[in-house]
């Protein structure tokens, strides 16, 4: 085991020499990881950090931050990355990296610059960013402000990484990418089964796809093992990059003439840069199969060189019903089964926004298997079991559950963890009228949506639940106490506006949210940045900046700001239930002026049917 000391003179030196091919032999032999301590109560524990991803992520932050004027200051950072996790603890880095990831995630309205910030304005910039990081599906686990300002090094370099891939992988979805269809030739997949695979399986099948056609019998079904030895990456460059750029490329031939994997790793690599796609991997992590860093160079490759035939195009297929020969579909078809994957627009259909809210909301818990399409990813049942045991420890009976399935009984053994899924609904009380295991297990919209609205829901209530304990008196919370609670916050707080109800038409604008995050948080709302609200614009620059405040308060929130413009009852609900759990979470929380009334009740306020299981958003 090395030091970190040790290690940055050994990088050091190895620069002045043959660093691709030496760094990886001469660390590796000794070990590949960084540790570092921590304490958890009285324990000490180690953690590892990935040396090469540490240098990776440097080199892509120099690059990708390069033009960014609020940057200049870090730049560059250290070859080595040693100064990575330091020049992270104001949370400005964090910041645009997520908005390199996902655009205008962040309004940077709220980021506090500057070069000497408080710690106060420190840690609101870092949990702006976790909480952001976390409404995009990353897993933030024992993470906060603290952390970060520490500079504890897996924690960190582990969240750059998600928020990375979150950008890298976006698009590899055949809503974005429709050419994608050609990666499935004369395929009797369903269209269905296709929108469920996850980006990465997406992007071998398109590594693939290149290997076939390049005529080699390569294949991969790994970013490890089966790239070591780079004939994979050899015959794909070679199929992909345009022939105007690749002069002076080195052929397939050529590399794979070459013994030593280390000089066929520095040979493809050199092929990457002649088209400016040299990131992520150095020669050593080819060789070594780093499948995180071996992922993000296929992901940018795909980016930068689909090149793969339009739809319609000779070989692509025709995209309707099932893939290739014989899967035109016949007749008209409705909303309903074309949103299911039927039809010839059914590679087009993005999720919608309530969709994408529950795979992240679920993602960020941690779930697995991850979540990549709901109407098929919950189909185990297994997803489900972990968010129950997560709403009510304790509640899932685990030997009843199928953790692996047989080939023979799968579709079987699948049912039954459907049926109990919907058994522990009844359990804590769900409205499921009419929903059945079978109606999870063929991937009813309807009926899926509805299940999972109202897990989240009543996650969210229980943790209300739990907070509001000593607050309360022992109360529980549901959508009226939310309603109760958020009025008497504004009044206390000498804000003239109120809340009927989570259809109330006076959330559009979004002013009613920003008052009462300037009562739980006197002076964060800046009023010169709140426009009046008079054009649809105007509403959604003021909703984004409403979650954006809740998130640097310190609110978990998954809503989006086009769900405050056209007051979506269900995430309004969320984001007022998230403010209040802030509240909750303060030293001086405020005692609750509502009934007691059950976290299970279906009961709603104000004419909100948020917990009647309906699937649509009125």
């Amino acid at each position: 085991m090395i030091d970190f000391e040790e290690f940055r003179a050994l990088y050091r030196e190895l620069r002045q020499s043959d660093f691709g091919s030496n760094l990886h032999r001469m660390v590796k032999s000794r070990s590949d990881l960084m540790t570092h301590g921590s304490k958890t109560g009285s324990n000490d524990v180690k953690h590892s950090v990935r040396l090469e991803e540490q240098v990776a992520f440097a080199d892509w932050l120099n690059k990708n931050l390069a033009a960014d004027e609020d940057c200049q200051r870090y730049l560059p950072f250290e070859e080595d990355g040693s100064d990575l996790y330091k020049k992270c603890d104001d949370g400005i880095i964090l910041c645009k990296v997520i908005n390199i990831a996902s655009p205008d995630t962040i309004d940077e309205r709220v980021l506090n610059k500057g070069e000497k910030l408080s710690l106060f304005k420190r840690n609101e910039n870092i949990t702006l960013a976790l909480n952001s990081a976390q409404s995009l599906g990353c897993v933030v686990v024992s993470m906060g402000a603290s952390e970060v300002v520490a500079g504890t090094q897996h924690l960190i370099l582990g969240l750059l990484w998600q928020i990375i891939k979150v950008g890298l992988l976006a698009d590899v979805n055949l809503a974005a990418n429709s050419e994608l269809r050609a990666l499935f030739g004369t395929s009797e997949a369903s269209i269905e089964d296709i929108r469920s695979l996850a980006p990465e399986q997406l992007l071998m099948k398109w590594v693939n796809y290149h290997l076939e056609r390049a005529g080699s019998k390569r294949r991969i079904a790994n970013f490890s093992d089966d790239i070591k030895d780079s004939e994979a990456y050899a015959y794909l460059l070679q199929q992909i990059i345009p022939k105007e750029s690749g002069n002076g490329m080195h052929s397939a031939s050529d590399i794979l003439q070459q013994r030593e994997h280390q000089t066929r790793a520095e040979l493809v690599l050199q092929n990457a840069e002649l088209v400016d796609a040299r990131v992520f991997v150095q020669p050593s992590d080819i060789v070594a199969g780093n499948s995180n860093l071996n992922l993000a160079f296929v992901a940018n490759l795909f980016h930068k060189f689909p090149s793969l035939p339009e739809p319609g195009e000779d070989g692509a297929e025709d995209g309707a019903g099932r893939v290739g020969a014989g899967g035109v579909g016949a007749g008209p078809i409705s909303a309903d089964e074309n949103h299911a994957g039927f039809g010839a627009d059914a590679f087009l259909i993005d999720e919608t926004r309530e969709e994408k809210t529950y795979r992240n909301w679920m993602n960020s818990m941690g779930v697995a298997p991850r979540v990549n399409y709901l109407y098929t990813d919950l189909r185990s049942g297994l997803t489900l079991f972990h968010l129950y045991d997560l709403i009510r420890p304790g509640i899932v009976r685990w030997p009843r559950v199928h953790k692996t399935f047989h080939r023979m009984r799968e579709n079987f053994e699948r049912l039954e963890n459907c049926n109990y899924a919907v058994e522990l609904g009844r359990q804590v009380g769900f409205s499921l009228v009419g929903i059945g295991g079978e109606d999870l297990l063929e991937g009813n919209v309807t009926l899926t949506l509805a299940l999972v609205w109202q897990l989240m829901r009543a996650y969210t209530l229980a943790i209300l639940s739990k907070l509001a304990g000593s607050a309360a008196a022992g109360k529980r919370i549901d959508e009226r106490a939310i309603i109760a609670w958020a009025n008497q916050r504004l009044e206390r707080g000498g804000k003239s506006g109120r809340l009927s109800s989570f259809q109330d038409l006076a959330i559009a604008d979004a002013r009613l949210v920003l008052d009462l995050i300037d009562c739980l948080r006197p002076g964060s709302v800046n009023y010169a940045n709140v426009l009046e609200g008079t054009t649809e614009a105007e509403r959604l620059q003021n909703a984004k900046l409403a979650i954006n405040l809740g998130w640097r308060a310190g609110a978990k929130i998954y809503a989006l700001p086009e769900d405050i413009v056209e007051v979506k009852p269900k995430m309004v609900m969320t984001i007022f239930a998230c403010l209040m759990q802030l509240d909750f979470e303060s030293p001086a929380t405020v005692k609750l002026a509502a009934s007691p009334v059950s976290t299970t009740s279906n009961s709603s306020a104000g004419g909100d049917s948020l917990g009647s299981g309906s699937a649509s958003q009125q």
